[in-house]
């Protein structure tokens, strides 16, 4: 297992740099990772695309997320907000070193 997301350290258009549980320091490009959805406004990827929404990137400790972008269906069969977050896993692969 790989580790996990501990802090962004900084979010800069489709660019994140965060500090993972092992300490280090890496560096995930968006951009370069979710190319083929640039400009595609119906897909929730390139909808993550956009400056304003891609500025809104958080952590829970594990991964990086944004709050809001899908929904799922609850227990009772409603839909509620939910997060878009990545595997932590698929993060660390394709990050680099800062």
């Amino acid at each position: 297992m790989n580790p996990r997301i501990k802090e962004i350290l900084s979010v800069k258009p489709y660019v994140i740099k965060a500090l993972w549980t092992d300490d280090q320091i890496r560096v995930t490009d968006f951009g370069k990772f979710l190319a083929e959805y640039e400009g595609n406004r119906e897909s929730l990827f390139g909808k993550l695309l956009q400056p304003e929404t891609f500025a809104r990137a958080k952590t829970d400790g594990r991964t990086i997320l944004w709050e809001n972008m899908t929904e799922m269906e609850d227990y009772d069969g409603s839909l509620i907000p939910a997060p878009l977050d990545f595997c932590p896993d698929v993060l660390f692969e394709n990050s680099t070193l800062a």
